[in-house]
């Protein structure tokens, strides 16, 4: 095993690294600041990327309400979360309602980005007059929910960006 204060050669080899951590081990960050060298030059706006625009966020959260939220009774337009496909993050909804009772369903009038397979009607019960259609993803063909017989969709295995 090579002392601590000597300068490594750059044979692998020789490499004594065991990354196992038992109880009681502690790991800590070796550097815990950066320091600008002495005799270097300062390099000002490291915090500004260039290939950042800071109002497209603004602009793009305009244009969807602009062009894809429908507003309310109140004339209000808003949505609980933006819902996108589980296989592929296709956006599949960009206004939608929490379900009251169970929190990983939604319900939406209106769906993006998805077919409806009316080939095979779906039934929660044996007995249940009720029918379902399966809802899928354009893109991967995945299922993301349901639609009922009165046009209502429902939205169960989405990943959802809460608004």
């Amino acid at each position: 095993m090579a002392n601590a204060m000597e300068v490594d050669d750059g044979d692998a080899d020789d490499d004594d690294w065991d990354p196992r951590v038992a109880p009681g081990i502690v790991l800590r960050p070796h550097i815990v600041q950066w320091n600008v060298a002495q005799g270097t030059e300062k390099v000002d706006n490291l915090d500004v990327d260039p290939l950042h625009d800071p109002e497209a966020d603004d602009q793009d959260e305009k244009w969807v309400a602009d062009q894809l939220l429908q507003p309310d009774t109140r004339n209000v337009k808003g949505t609980d979360a933006v819902l996108n496909c589980p296989g592929c993050f296709t956006p599949v909804c960009y206004q939608c309602q929490r379900h009251e009772q169970f929190t990983r369903q939604w319900r939406a009038s209106e769906v993006r980005n998805c077919k409806v397979d009316k080939s095979v009607a779906l039934s929660m019960a044996k007995d249940d007059p009720a029918k379902y259609f399966a809802l899928r993803c354009e893109t991967c063909n995945a299922d993301v929910g349901l639609q009922d017989m009165e046009g209502i969709f429902h939205l169960f295995h989405v990943l959802e960006s809460l608004a």
